[in-house]
């Protein structure tokens, strides 16, 4: 939720958000770097709040104070060698912390490395937990990290190039330690929020690997839809059986090892979440939620907790279109007063202080809650 001295970009002026009203224009994201006029459907209030906010500042300015369960738009910049604190869950085995230099290099070794295991398949799950350019500060940040809350720091297979201990051993190590428990308290002390990782991964050792989620952009078509903005694309790679009624709607390719690629848009965004819902339960697929905001690659959803020094996220250009920006600065300040948020007609979005943000939803349909 945003403090009461927020600013909402109408048109070309901004107007305070304690001023809107039910039908009030205001301006908002439309997909592909465009923007649109949409409508408040309503303004939400708390009052008398005590709470700490994030203020975030990109590269150019752009300003953005709210609550750390906020809903923005971001993702990580590769290009951006900042050392990473993350903290890094296993199915299998639990949670660790570490430091990178090069996440992104990281992520494709765990990618493509082969497990010995004895499960179908292991789930891996990442949560950026602080980002700085300064090794001093990184180690810092590692030590004080495993230290305050009891997390190991040692690679989860024996078999890595930097592994001190045997399988066997970490087996040992990570059923020895409530790891669940004291990762929990790490993401409460940030402000972060289990339910969205930084980074989904899957490592299976089928020679013949299968579907495991649906990729959903919002706005990911490529033509406008009949209401507002793009329409929202739903793909799915992989599927081995593609006769199901519910596939045959898709426009169907099939690749190596007989499996189907499908795609196919809706111009209604609720009707493309229930769409994408039912897929999902029939199929056991998890849904990975995408945005495109501009003419490069597609944001994911994040609390503006989960936004860290380094990562890209949509903000209003100067001329007039939805451009990337580097997120550069992150403080927490204190706050007691009112809190508001709104919900908007059609684009699920609007603009403040530069910065697009995702509507109030109150079923919160678009964070899979």
């Amino acid at each position: 939720m945003l403090p009461a001295d927020a600013k909402i970009l109408k048109g070309e002026h901004s107007i305070a958000i304690t001023d809107l009203r039910e039908e009030h224009p205001i301006t908002g994201a439309a997909g592909w770097s465009e923007i649109s006029t949409t409508k408040v459907k309503d303004v939400y209030v708390n009052y008398d709040h005590k709470t700490p906010l994030f203020k975030l500042v990109t590269s150019r300015g752009a300003t953005l104070r709210c609550t750390p369960d906020q809903l923005c738009f971001g993702r990580i910049n590769p290009q951006i060698r900042n050392y990473a604190l993350y903290l890094h869950e296993r199915s299998s085995l639990g949670f660790r912390v570490s430091v990178s230099s090069d996440l992104m290099k990281e992520l494709l070794t765990m990618a493509t490395l082969k497990h010995e295991h004895t499960s179908a398949e292991l789930k891996d799950r990442i949560w950026i937990i602080d980002t700085t350019g300064n090794l001093t500060n990184a180690t810092f940040m590692h030590k004080y990290a495993v230290f305050k809350y009891g997390l190991p720091d040692i690679p989860f297979s024996g078999r890595q190039a930097d592994a001190e201990l045997s399988d066997e051993m970490t087996r040992q190590m990570f059923n020895s330690i409530d790891t669940p428990s004291r990762a929990y308290e790490l993401l409460r002390d940030s402000h972060m929020f289990i339910d969205h990782p930084h980074i989904t991964l899957r490592v299976s050792n089928t020679e013949n690997p299968k579907s495991d989620s649906i990729q959903f952009v919002i706005f990911g078509g490529s033509e406008k839809g009949a209401v507002s903005g793009y329409s929202h694309l739903i793909q799915i790679s992989g599927l081995p059986d593609p006769n199901r009624a519910e596939h045959r709607q898709f426009n169907r390719k099939q690749g190596k090892h007989g499996h189907w690629h499908l795609e196919i848009t809706r111009d209604d965004l609720e009707e493309a979440e229930l769409f994408v819902k039912t897929l999902s339960h029939l199929d056991n697929l998890e849904v990975v939620k995408k945005i495109q905001l501009t003419r490069k690659q597609p944001f994911y959803i994040l609390p503006a907790s989960h936004l860290k020094p380094g990562m890209l996220v949509p903000v209003m250009g100067r001329k007039g279109q939805i451009e990337e920006d580097t997120v550069v600065s992150v403080e927490i300040q204190d706050y007691k007063g009112p809190l508001y948020n709104l919900q908007v007609h059609g684009l699920h979005n609007f603009i403040v202080g530069n910065w697009v943000v995702m509507c109030y939803q109150p079923s919160s349909r678009l964070t899979g809650d």
